[in-house]
């Protein structure tokens, strides 16, 4: 019978060691957790409960095995403990332990397997800075830049240059930035060791600068007499300098003052060097010795008239005798002493406002003083006619103007303040901000009135940074520009308004006031009816005008006058063609129409 019993144990044995395979269908059991750094060896240990186990077991066979040996590889092993060693950082890695063994006459199997996290040993960068954020360099010039890693203790500190644009900036491998061609450019330092971290520069390079190596004055000596002007003119070398600006001086301004542009004044006798400095740094200037003639003083002023009469709306031309003739300053200042009976304009023309007496001044540099006494009366046995009340004025103006402020049909309202008629708005501008308080409608008591524009013609004016809109009327008879604008009440109650011009004119900082004016536009066939009335609008007439090369035809023979852009009469007869005329703009008038050309 013990014989029986020992011969079934080991056919059990040898049985299940034949089917022992059919047990790994079952998912191995987690059995802990471990860590190991990056190149460095760790031991996994089998839990005691096992140990023992396989103490009072026979082991029959066992094994420590990692499931990617890319991360952790296992270099030795027991029964009971295995040594593990980190290969490359990872956060989960599995390491294996298998075994069969006989224990009580009976075959087990235990199937563990331990996470492992493979941890770096290397410190990562976390922050790149560099000296500068943003450069400008000219064409050649280089630039050395530095960048700081962060923390110090970084295991790779070693950065990576690249510029945006190498044609327009090069970086070398230490950061020397060489600037190469005009542009922009970002160049950037990287950190090497995959952290991402990185700062920028960004780079404008300019052209290289040339530097001025001489400069020439068109005058080196000037003998001048007080009061003269004269313009200096410099040339600057080379014509390549990159920055060709002028600083002017004079070592004696009282004698010989020097403007901005070269203008030199000679104020009084004596001598002056007049300068001109280059302003890019090189040192190079010029000079112009100067040289001025005594000042002479004017010693009498007299008025062509002591004493006037004037009619309301009536003009009268006051002229001035300076002595001695070769007197050095003539400038004359006017005054009156009530201006709201006449006005005086600077050429000296008196205007008879409203009745009453006022006295006209004139004054010279070194005050003397001569004067003018007027008296002005209403006119005698006139009708005066209501002007007040809205408008709407239609009109034609000249095609083809290259710019045009104001429209064709515009508004316009004339106010009755304190027995005098005023203009007070017109193509929606409010004429009593520049015309104290509009322009002044002088009734001539025949159903006619005058506006004086050499005192009323400001439109618009928005300042200094913005052109200033005047009205301006064109004199047939006299062939040049009137100082008045009339107005004539129809029997229906319309007026008819005077052809006139809206003119532009731009603000010179040098000489401080307004020049350089341009004819906008020419409004003619003007009729103005009061809002109640309605709008009567006048059709433009055909064109009978051509250009051709730089000649202007005509359909037929007219009676002609062209005049340039500014004003100026350049032809006045009868003709078909006019050839020969220069490159720009031309109001011409014919037939009484008027039309604006241009000349290429």
């Amino acid at each position: 019978m013990r014989n029986f019993c020992v011969v079934m144990r080991f056919v059990m044995l040898i049985l299940a060691l034949m089917f022992s395979g059919g047990q790994h269908v079952f998912a191995s059991a987690k059995a802990g957790e471990a860590e190991v750094y990056e190149g460095k060896t760790a031991t996994i240990y089998l839990a005691d409960v096992y140990q023992r186990t396989l103490r009072y077991s026979r082991v029959l066979s066992y094994s420590w095995t990692s499931d990617n040996s890319s991360y952790v590889i296992v270099t030795s092993s027991t029964q009971n403990y295995a040594r593990i060693k980190g290969i490359k950082p990872t956060s989960s890695c599995k390491v294996y332990f298998k075994c069969s063994y006989v224990i009580d006459g009976f075959y087990r199997t235990m199937d563990f397997y331990y996470t492992v996290e493979v941890k770096s040993t290397s410190v990562s960068v976390t922050r790149v800075s560099l000296n500068r954020s943003s450069a400008q360099l000219t064409e050649g010039s280089t630039l050395q830049l530095t960048a700081d890693v962060y923390p110090t203790n970084a295991t790779n500190r070693n950065v990576n240059w690249s510029s945006s644009n190498t044609s327009v900036a090069y970086v070398d491998s230490r950061g020397l930035v060489t600037a190469k061609n005009t542009g922009s450019a970002t160049i950037t330092c990287r950190a090497a060791d995959g952290s991402g971290c990185s700062d920028v520069c960004r780079l404008t390079v300019e052209p290289a600068v040339v530097y001025v190596s001489s400069i020439s004055l068109d005058r080196t000596d000037l003998s001048l007499n007080a009061g003269e002007t004269i313009q200096l003119n410099a040339a600057v070398y080379p014509s390549t300098a990159t920055n060709k600006s002028l600083h002017w001086s004079s070592d004696n301004p009282s004698v010989a003052a020097v403007a901005s542009d070269g203008t030199v004044t000679a104020k009084y006798s004596g001598t002056a060097t007049v300068f001109c400095k280059a302003q890019d740094g090189s040192g190079e200037y010029a000079t112009c010795r100067v040289s001025v003639d005594s000042y002479i003083e004017p010693e009498a002023i007299v008025l062509n008239a002591d004493e006037l009469t004037l009619y309301e709306g009536e003009t009268f031309q006051l002229k001035v005798d300076i002595s001695p003739e070769e007197a050095t300053d003539k400038t004359l200042v006017w005054m009156i002493d009530d201006e709201k009976v006449v006005n005086v304009s600077a050429d000296g023309t008196v205007t008879a406002l409203s009745e009453g007496c006022a006295r006209i001044f004139v004054k010279t540099v070194n005050e003397l003083v001569a004067s003018c006494a007027v008296t002005v009366k209403k006119r005698a046995d006139v009708v005066f006619t209501d002007w007040s009340g809205h408008y709407i004025v239609a009109s034609n103006h000249v095609i083809g103007n290259p710019t045009q402020e104001y429209s064709d049909d515009f508004e316009m309202t004339i106010e009755n303040k304190n027995d005098s008629y005023f203009v007070t708005s017109m193509f929606g501008e409010d004429l009593t901000a520049y015309n104290d308080g509009g322009f002044l409608l002088l009734d001539n008591g025949d159903g006619t009135a005058t506006i004086d524009i050499s005192y009323y013609n400001i439109l618009k004016s928005a300042g200094k940074d913005f052109p200033l809109y005047a009205i301006y009327v064109f004199d047939e008879d006299d062939n040049d520009w009137s100082d008045k604008w009339h107005f004539r009440m129809r029997d229906d109650g319309s007026i008819m308004i005077e052809d006139f011009y809206v003119a532009s004119f731009a603000w010179n900082e040098k000489s401080e006031k307004w020049e350089n004016g341009m004819l906008e536009t020419l409004y003619y066939n003007l009729s103005a009816n009061k809002v109640s009335a309605g709008i009567h609008t006048i059709g433009e007439e055909p064109c009978c005008v051509r250009v051709e090369d730089i000649s202007i035809i005509f359909d037929d023979v007219f009676s002609v006058c062209v005049f340039r852009a500014d004003g100026a009469l350049v032809y006045s007869g009868t003709t078909d063609c006019i050839a020969g005329l220069d490159k720009g703009i031309y109001i011409v008038r014919y037939d009484d129409k008027y039309k604006k050309v241009i000349i290429r």
